[in-house]
């Protein structure tokens, strides 16, 4: 094993409009980082009041068929989704409708302790998870 310290650090999301996108994550609850913005590559840092940190890649061209790794026919490599650990999934589903946002999948029983699990698409159809574990 290379190393024996491993954390989760961010996830950078590939997006089409910096502002449309950063609009979206800030109903998530997701603010700008200031020392993490750098439009010379096209790419700005959000943080979660919880420490969870995105960077939003703002070089995106729009694909008419949606999500290029999802919804295409042909099934390419990358990353999927991103998941994220919730309190109460009832309370996320019930913000979520308020918010009009769109639950793609779920909620859904899975397995290892996720007892709810679902699925929604931000403004690039990139797929965001969320789990209630217990």
């Amino acid at each position: 094993m290379p190393f024996e310290h491993l954390t989760f650090d961010h996830v950078g999301i590939r997006v089409t409009d910096l502002a449309v996108a950063e609009a979206f994550y800030e109903r998530l609850g997701f603010l700008r980082d200031p020392a993490e913005f750098a439009p010379a590559v096209q790419a700005c840092g959000l943080v979660h009041p919880s420490g969870l940190r995105i960077h939003l890649i703002f070089n995106g061209v729009p694909a008419p068929e949606g999500n290029v790794l999802l919804d295409a026919p042909i099934k390419r490599p990358g990353y999927t989704h991103a998941a994220f650990v919730i309190d109460r999934m009832d309370d996320l589903i019930a913000w979520l409708d308020r918010e009009g946002i769109a639950v793609t999948e779920g909620p859904i029983t899975m397995g290892h302790g996720r007892r709810k699990v679902c699925f929604i698409r931000d403004p690039d159809r990139n797929v965001l998870e969320f789990n209630e574990i217990g």
